[in-house]
Parts: structure tokens; sequence; C-alpha cells
């Protein structure tokens, strides 16, 4: 006999909602190989039949969970363009710091953001979706850049795939712990890739002679 939901809440259309909360959780703790639909059933006291009627297998929830995450991306490179309207500096250096931190306090997410080893989650619309918008968040401020002097004067999309290469490889090292020489203080971390932030931000403004 299938068992029915037990938390009145998920009658009310929330229960993909409760389920990706979950499943974030899970895929912190137990990896994506350890996730599961199953479990995710059992995580959140619903029937094991519930989880299908919102994916279809895990390769949809691994899109999904993924598609949150870069939609959390888009949205904190959103909230550092707001509050920094007519500072460019400071809107790149808090955008690198917000994207490192979300990295290194999410790392398995983050890891399947980039790094999915499940063949065909790419090809998810939601997915997509989300990932263009957290790279058109980025364009947009290299746009705004260019276009107020601060940056140098060349594509846009050459521009801002280099500043996510060089960010997000200062991500990957924080995660893994690579980013401190033996030895070094746990606080050293975030000196160092603000340092390397702030080295990247002087290459990419324009070359001003006498400066």
């Amino acid at each position: 006999m299938t068992t029915h939901v037990s938390n009145p809440a998920y009658h009310h259309g929330n229960l993909r909602q409760a389920l990706l909360d979950a499943a974030e959780k899970l895929l912190e703790s137990v990896g994506i190989g350890g996730l599961t639909l199953r479990g995710l059933a059992r995580e959140t006291g619903v029937s094991h039949a519930a989880p299908y009627r919102h994916f279809a297998d895990k390769t949809d929830l691994l899109a999904a969970l993924a598609a949150r995450g870069f939609a959390r991306l888009a949205a904190a490179l959103t909230a550092s363009a707001a509050a920094h309207p007519l500072d460019s500096c400071q809107e790149f250096l808090t955008s690198c710091r917000v994207y490192i931190t979300l990295g290194r306090e999410h790392p398995a997410m983050y890891r399947l953001m980039f790094g999915q080893p499940q063949p065909g989650v790419g090809g998810q619309p939601e997915l997509a979706a989300a990932g263009q918008a957290a790279y058109d968040a980025l364009a947009a401020a290299m746009q705004r850049g260019i276009a107020n002097g601060f940056f140098r004067n060349m594509p846009v999309q050459a521009l801002a795939m280099a500043v996510w290469a060089m960010v997000h490889g200062l991500t990957e090292l924080a995660i893994t712990g690579h980013l401190l020489a033996c030895g070094e203080a746990e606080g050293e971390e975030t000196r160092i890739s603000e340092s390397a932030c702030a080295l990247l931000l002087s290459g990419i403004a324009p070359f001003r002679p006498g400066a």
C-alpha cells in the first residue's frame, strides 16, 4: 500500500521546494554518489513515489539542484551590482568575495554546478537557463565597467571569461585547501584570494600612461 505524505504542508504545492531543500543538505553530507531519490523520500517523510512526481530520475534532481546553485550565484552577483551602482571597483571585489564564499560554504553544490559527472545533466533546460543567468550577471558587470572606463575596452565575453576563470580557480583551490602554503594560518585564505582578485583587477584596467 502506498504511504501518503505525512506533512500537511506538502499538500499546498511546496513539496518540490522541500525536496530540493533536503536534497541540498544531503548533497553536502553524502555527496552526489550517496544522494538517491529513495533516501530523499525518507529524509522528507514522504512516500518513495512522491519525489518522482517532481523529478524524473536522479539526473533530473541533480540538474534542479545545480540550477538552484546557479540561481543563487546570479542573485549574489546582482546584489553586488545593486550595492555598488557607481563603483565598478567595489562591485568587482565584492562579487569575487561573494563567489568564493559561496563555493567554500557549499563545496558539494559548487562541484555539482561545474563538474557534474553524470551524463545528460547539462542538457536540462532549467539548468541551462540558470547558468546563463549567472553568466549574464557577470557579463553585465563587465559591460558597465567598460562603459564607464573602468575596464579595458575589449570584447565583453573575453573579459567575463577571464574573470570567471580566475575566480573559479581561486574557489576550487580554497575548497581543496590548496590556496594556503604549508604552515600558513587559515585566515590567510581570505587575504590571498582578495589580493589575487585585486591583481586581476589591475590587469583588466585600462592602460594609463604615467600611472
